[in-house]
């Protein structure tokens, strides 16, 4: 027996590619949720989810925002 329906899509490479961790800052930037995102990119929402959480660095002097942000440069 063979299996006919697949429940994912065939992807070439597993990892993100730098235009698509550009893509994940700019609509983090946004105010875009992950799970929309990652319905965007086509990826899975715990992928985005791992990904923001390793390229995320601490902003010490910025005045708009405290806290955590994503940079794609950094993961």
């Amino acid at each position: 027996m063979t299996q006919t329906h697949f429940t994912t899509s065939d992807r070439k490479s597993k990892h993100l590619s730098f235009k698509e961790r550009g893509q994940i800052e700019l609509l983090k930037k946004q105010g875009y949720s992950n799970r929309a995102i990652a319905r965007i990119l086509g990826r899975a929402p715990q992928t985005i989810h791992n990904e923001i959480k390793r390229g995320s660095v601490e902003q010490v002097r910025q005045q708009k925002q405290h806290g955590k942000v994503y940079t794609y440069q950094y993961s």
